[in-house]
């Protein structure tokens, strides 16, 4: 089973305009859907695979509310790699890191930090804590959801 997400999680009550969902307590998170087209692939900031300019100029405002992460997983039947950061205050205070699992002899995107467990690493710098029997990953509910389009149609039913 896939599990390939990416977006922003904020660590304060988000009341903007994008679509998002409250995970748990004020974290919520914002997925991102980009728009494939000529200029795509030039957006994307590298270590990254779905990490845009424009996504990045959205992460670093909204730290200037209190931290957030951005996180990006790509997982099919096990295998997969996750990458992350976060910011706080318009800086980035920890990243981009990537791990991968299942992979033997994985390729570490220049630019990146290879630790085990990225995005629970991410998570814990902005403030979440492990509830007992899980990780930060899933004290947020982040595995309740496999792809960016069930986020987004969790999120039409809220509105």
């Amino acid at each position: 089973m896939a599990h390939t997400i990416n977006g922003i999680i904020t660590s304060f009550k988000y009341d903007g305009e994008l679509p998002n969902l409250i995970l748990v307590g004020n974290y919520h998170l914002i997925p991102f859907q980009n728009k494939y087209g000529p200029n795509y692939s030039d957006s994307v900031l590298e270590p990254y695979e779905e990490l845009t300019k424009e996504t990045r100029k959205i992460l670093k405002e909204l730290s200037f509310k209190g931290k957030c992460a951005y996180i990006e997983t790509d997982y099919f039947g096990g295998p997969g790699v996750q990458i992350s950061e976060a910011w706080y205050n318009g800086e980035r205070i920890i990243g981009p890191l990537i791990s991968f699992d299942g992979i033997e002899n994985p390729k570490v995107r220049p630019g990146a930090v290879l630790v085990e467990d990225s995005i629970n690493e991410t998570l814990k710098t902005i403030g979440v804590y492990r509830h007992e029997g899980k990780d930060e990953f899933d004290s947020v509910r982040l595995g309740w959801y496999r792809s960016n389009d069930e986020i987004i149609e969790e999120y039409k039913k809220t509105i």
